[in-house]
C-alpha cells in the first residue's frame, strides 16, 4: 500500500492500521525505518479481531501455507529482511473498506498467513467508498 500512497491519499476516504502486538515490538521489527502514513490502533486484547469475525489458522496456514512461503520468497528477492515470527503466528488478519455511512463496503478475512488481498483491489474498493462521499 505504501507504493500507492499518493494515489490513496487523494481518495476521500481514510486508511487505519489495527495491530495487536505490543507497539514496542512493532516499532523494532515491522516498523522499524518505515515512514508510516497511516493511523495504527494498537488491540492487545484483540477485541476488534473479534468483533470483525477474525480467526485463526493452525500450523498449516501459518508457516506451511504455499501463498504465504511465495510471498516471503518475493519479498527477499526485493531485498526485504525476515523480522522472525510473530507472538501468535495462529491469529490471522483481514481487510476492509467502510463507506462513509459506516457500511461494511468490502471485506476480506484471511484464511492463511498468505491471504492477503489484493492492493488494486483494495484501491479500487476505497475508490468505490470515497466516491460515495461526493
Amino acid at each position: 500500500m505504501l507504493e500507492r500512497r499518493a494515489e490513496i491519499e487523494s481518495i476521500p476516504a481514510s486508511v487505519v492500521l489495527v495491530a495487536y502486538d505490543e507497539a514496542s515490538l512493532l516499532g523494532a521489527k515491522m516498523l522499524h525505518d518505515l515512514d508510516l502514513p497511516f493511523p495504527l490502533v494498537i488491540d492487545t486484547t484483540r477485541s476488534v479481531y473479534a468483533n470483525w469475525g477474525l480467526g485463526r489458522t493452525n500450523l498449516l496456514g501459518a508457516m506451511l501455507s504455499p501463498s504465504l512461503n511465495w510471498r516471503y520468497f518475493r519479498l527477499l528477492l526485493k531485498g526485504e529482511r525476515f523480522l522472525g515470527f510473530a507472538p501468535d503466528m495462529f491469529q490471522l488478519g483481514g481487510d476492509f473498506v467502510v463507506d462513509p455511512s459506516g457500511r461494511l463496503s468490502f471485506a476480506h478475512r484471511m484464511r492463511n498467513n498468505g491471504d492477503r488481498a489484493d492492493v488494486a483491489g483494495l484501491v479500487h474498493e476505497l475508490r468505490q467508498a470515497g466516491a460515495s462521499v461526493q
